[in-house]
C-alpha cells in the first residue's frame, strides 16, 4: 500500500509541472498540498467580496465595507486564512474602525502589500487571536506636495506612485527599496532602504540623506489612544518631538495615518551590470586589490552585488548620477527594466521542481543557471551595443547600461519577480573598514556552504544580496533638533562617531529547502560573534532573524539578550527598545496594535 501510495503521490506531481508562468503559482501550490513544499507563492486570487450581514461581525458599522481574504506575506510561509479585512475610503473610516475594535476586544493590523518575510503583521500564532485588518493600499493613497518640496502622503500610497507624482514635480529621493509594490506605511515599519552613500568627493544636497526613508520624515500623524477621551485619536508628531523617535520605525506598534516627507532634487541615473568581475576580486580583503566593492563606492556610492550560488561572478549594479545620458546607455521611461527577472523560463521552473521535490544535489547547477539567465537577459543580443548607439539610446534589447530619471533606475522588482526566504542583517562600520566587513563575510558563507556540499545538503539555492548605506543621521533632517529613530536598524552610535555607514547583508533560498534553518542559525551565529568592536551588527526588521535550528524568530536568547543589547550599545537611554515600547505602549494604552512577534520584541 506504502508503495502504491508513493507512486500515486509522484503521478499526481508529475501531473503539475507545467511550463507556462501563468501556471506556476498552481505548481508551488499543488506541491505544498502534496506536503512537499511549504506554500511559498501566493496560490490565491482572492476576489473579495463584500460580506453578507449574517457573516458581518457583531455591532460592526454597516457604512463600512468588511470582507474576508487570505493574509499572505511575500514568501507564502505566513498565512492567515480568512481574515477579516476592513476597505476603508477615508481616514475617517480607519478611525471608526479602531474605535469599534477597541470596544469589542479585537486587534487592528495596518496592512500595505505584505511584501515582509517577518510576522510582523501576523503569525501563526495570531489565529487564536481576534484580529481586524485594515486595508490601508486601495484608498488611503491621496499625495501632494508643496512650493517647498514637502510631500504629504497617506500611508497607503505605494512607492512607486508616490516617487513617479514627485518626479513630475522634480522632486526626488536618493535611495528606497527596489520593490514599487510597498506602501509608505509598510516601509516606514521597517526602515526601509535602498543602497547609497556620498561616492568620493560627492557633495550631500539640501534635504538629502543616504539613510533609511524614515531618516526624510518631517511630521506624522498616527492614530493613538487620547486618555482624556477614552478613544483613539489622531495626533500629529513633529521630527524635533521627543515622542517621534518611537514612531519613525514602530515595526506596526502604531497606525500611521500620513507623514510630511523631505524632498530634494531629482535627478538622471545611470546603471550599469557588471557580471564579469570574479567575486575574489570583488570581495577581496585588500579594498585596493582591482575592481572590489570598494573602488566601485568610491567611483559611484550606490553599489549592489548579486551573488548567486555556487558560482564565481556576481551580478553587480552600479548607479551613478549622470544629468545627461551617455552614448552607450540606454534611455528608460518606465521602471522595472529587467524582464528577464519577471519570466521565468522552462528550464528553471523545471529545476524548482526537482528541488523542491527532493532533488537538492542540482542547487550548483541551478545557481548557474540564475546567474546565466541574468547575464543572457543583461546583455539582450550581439548587436545590442550597435542598436543603442545609432538610435542614441532609443531602441535596443540590452539591459546592462540603463538611464533615465532616477526612479526607473531604482524600482526594478516586481511581484511577479522570483519569491524567495531571506535573512537580513545591518553591520555598522566606518566607510573605511566596509570591504572587510564583505570580504570576511564572504570567506565564513563560502566556507560554512562547502561544508555542508561536503555533506550532501544545499540549503542555500537563491543568492547572498549585498548593498550598503549610509545611517539614520538626525543632521540630514531639514528640522532643527531633529530625533533619532529609535527603533532603526542603522541608528548612528554616539560612542562610535566614525561609524557612517551600515553594509546590509541578505541570503536567499527557496521555502522549506532542507537544512536552511541550520544554516542560517549558523551563520547568524558567526555574524553576531565577528560584528563586534570594529563594527555592530543589528537585524533587518522585515527579514530572517533570531534563528533557532528549526525556523526564523525563534531563538529565546536573541530575543532577550541580542536584540536589547545591539540596539542599546553605546545609546542614550532614550533610544533604546525599552524606552521606545514605553512611547509605543503609552499612546496604544489598549494594547491593540500588537502581533505576537511584537509582544516578544518590545517585551
Amino acid at each position: 500500500m506504502a508503495n502504491q501510495h508513493n507512486t500515486l503521490e509522484k503521478e499526481k506531481i508529475e501531473e503539475i509541472v507545467d511550463v507556462e508562468k501563468r501556471d506556476f503559482l498552481k505548481t508551488m501550490g499543488g506541491l505544498a498540498a502534496l506536503g512537499v513544499v511549504s506554500a511559498w507563492i501566493p496560490t490565491q486570487t482572492v476576489k473579495a467580496m463584500q460580506a453578507v450581514p449574517t457573516e458581518r461581525l457583531p455591532d460592526f458599522p454597516l457604512d463600512l465595507q468588511i470582507v474576508k481574504r487570505l493574509y499572505e506575506n511575500w514568501s507564502g510561509e505566513s498565512r492567515y486564512e480568512d481574515a477579516w479585512t476592513v476597505v476603508p475610503t477615508s481616514q475617517q473610516q480607519i478611525i471608526q474602525t479602531v474605535n469599534w475594535a477597541a470596544k469589542n476586544g479585537y486587534k487592528v493590523r495596518a496592512k500595505g502589500m505584505s511584501h515582509n518575510w517577518s510576522p510582523l503583521m501576523l503569525d501563526d500564532q495570531d489565529k487564536d487571536l481576534k484580529v481586524v485588518l485594515i486595508d490601508m493600499a486601495s484608498h488611503i493613497n491621496q499625495v501632494s506636495i508643496d512650493p517647498n518640496g514637502i510631500v504629504t502622503a497617506e500611508a497607503g500610497i505605494q512607492m512607486q506612485d508616490l516617487v513617479k507624482k514627485m518626479e513630475e514635480h522634480g522632486r526626488g529621493f536618493t535611495s528606497y527599496p527596489a520593490p514599487g509594490d510597498l506602501t509608505l506605511g509598510g516601509v516606514l515599519a521597517i526602515d526601509g532602504h535602498g543602497t547609497s552613500i556620498p561616492a568620493k568627493n560627492e557633495e550631500k544636497e539640501y534635504a538629502q540623506t543616504y539613510g533609511s526613508v524614515s531618516n526624510l520624515v518631517v511630521s506624522l500623524t498616527a492614530l493613538v489612544f487620547d486618555e482624556n477621551t477614552g478613544q483613539y485619536a489622531p495626533k500629529k508628531f513633529y521630527r524635533n518631538d521627543p515622542e517621534i523617535s518611537a514612531f519613525l520605525v514602530n515595526l506596526g506598534k502604531a497606525l500611521i495615518l500620513s507623514v510630511e516627507l523631505q524632498t530634494s532634487k531629482n535627478h538622471y541615473l545611470r546603471c550599469q551590470s557588471i557580471t564579469s568581475i570574479h567575486y575574489k576580486e570583488l570581495f577581496s580583503q585588500d579594498k585596493n586589490a582591482g575592481r572590489t566593492f570598494n573602488h566601485f563606492l568610491d567611483e559611484a556610492g550606490r553599489i549592489e552585488a548579486i551573488w548567486f550560488p555556487f558560482t564565481n561572478y556576481p551580478w553587480v549594479k552600479v548607479w551613478s548620477v549622470k544629468e545627461k545620458r551617455p552614448l552607450t546607455a540606454k534611455i528608460v521611461n518606465e521602471p522595472f527594466n529587467y524582464k528577464f527577472a519577471e519570466n521565468l523560463p522552462k528550464q528553471m521552473l523545471d529545476m524548482i521542481k526537482q528541488i523542491a521535490t527532493g532533488s537538492v544535489y542540482i542547487t550548483p547547477a541551478f545557481g548557474k543557471l540564475q546567474l546565466s539567465i541574468s547575464t543572457l537577459g543583461l546583455n539582450g543580443s550581439p548587436i545590442a551595443p550597435f542598436t543603442t548607439l545609432v538610435t542614441a539610446g532609443n531602441l535596443s534589447l540590452q539591459s546592462y547600461d540603463l538611464w533615465g530619471p532616477s526612479k526607473n533606475l531604482i524600482l526594478y522588482v516586481k511581484p511577479s519577480t522570483l519569491r524567495v526566504t531571506a535573512n537580513g542583517y545591518a553591520i555598522l562600520t566606518s566607510r573605511d573598514n566596509v570591504q572587510k566587513v564583505i570580504a570576511d563575510f564572504c570567506d565564513a558563507y563560502s566556507k560554512l556552504v562547502e561544508q555542508y556540499e561536503a555533506l550532501g545538503r544545499y540549503p542555500m539555492n537563491g543568492p547572498v544580496e549585498i548593498r550598503v548605506t549610509g545611517l539614520d543621521d538626525p543632521k540630514d533632517s531639514i528640522v532643527k533638533d531633529a530625533q533619532i529613530p529609535a527603533l532603526s536598524a542603522i541608528k548612528p552610535c554616539p560612542d562610535h562617531p566614525e561609524w557612517d555607514c551600515a553594509v546590509w547583508l541578505d541570503i536567499l533560498t527557496l521555502p522549506g529547502t532542507s537544512y536552511a534553518h541550520e544554516f542560517y542559525n549558523e551563520m547568524e551565529t558567526w555574524i553576531c560573534n565577528r560584528y563586534q568592536g570594529d563594527s555592530l551588527v543589528r537585524p533587518e526588521w522585515s527579514k530572517g532573524w533570531g534563528y533557532s535550528r528549526t525556523k526564523p524568530w525563534d531563538n529565546v536568547d536573541y530575543f532577550t539578550t541580542e536584540l536589547p543589547k545591539v540596539h542599546a550599545q553605546g545609546q542614550p537611554n532614550h533610544l533604546t527598545i525599552a524606552e521606545a515600547a514605553k512611547t509605543l505602549k503609552k499612546y496604544d494604552a489598549l494594547d491593540i496594535y500588537t502581533s505576537t512577534i511584537l509582544k516578544k520584541i518590545l517585551a
